[in-house]
């Protein structure tokens, strides 16, 4: 049944990296959000309230098929939960929140991304591009997003925790993925508060 997401009641418990691995295993699926710039640097640089994995459009009914039964998956939209088999179709079906169903608990946010057999396309524009294999990379074995992609997804509105993690980014980003960033917020997100350089933004707002 669609019901208003409830902080109070919708409690996340994130599935850890190793799991989320596993998921992601022999599909076309990657690993991305804040979770996934801590993996590209190797260590945890802070709590995450939850856990991302993205994939195109097109791949998305399959790799939900490829879901454990425990893991249902609703429509995350607009601030409404719907269960996904009470909906016609995914069509705009942009952020798929999972529950499992053994603890109650959101474990996992499967988020649908834009792109054809060349290139990642952004989805907010798509006159922003990049080749998959600098958008998804391959880090200890798990497909991750490419750092560079995911602070372009953090320029639009940057909340502290946003700052935060480019301030960790920025120092080790090479110098051509530091200048895709900083020409793509400039395309996609001319008034962020990156715009002007994505490496010595001000705070935006709290989180």
């Amino acid at each position: 049944m669609r019901r208003r997401n409830d902080p109070a009641v919708d409690v996340w418990s994130p599935l850890s990296v190793p799991a989320v691995a596993e998921l992601l295993s022999g599909t076309p699926a990657w690993l991305s959000g804040g979770v996934a710039l801590d993996h590209w640097l190797g260590r945890v640089t802070r709590e995450h309230g939850d856990v991302d994995v993205s994939v195109t459009r097109g791949h998305l009914p399959s790799f939900l098929s490829t879901l454990p039964v425990s893991l249902r998956p609703f429509a995350a939209q607009d601030g409404w939960l719907t269960p996904l088999d009470e909906l016609p179709s995914l069509a705009g079906v942009v952020n798929v929140w999972c529950r499992d169903d053994r603890s109650g608990r959101w474990s996992l946010q499967v988020n649908a991304e834009v792109g054809d057999d060349a290139s990642w396309v952004y989805r907010r524009d798509s006159a922003v591009t990049l080749p998959w294999s600098d958008a998804v990379l391959v880090v200890d074995g798990v497909r991750t997003v490419a750092p560079q992609v995911q602070l372009l997804w953090k320029s639009r509105s940057p909340t502290a925790t946003d700052e935060d993690d480019r301030r960790q980014v920025m120092p080790r980003l090479g110098p051509a993925a530091a200048e895709w960033l900083a020409r793509s917020i400039r395309t996609a997100h001319p008034d962020s508060p990156w715009a002007a350089d994505p490496a010595d933004g001000d705070l935006h707002r709290a989180d």
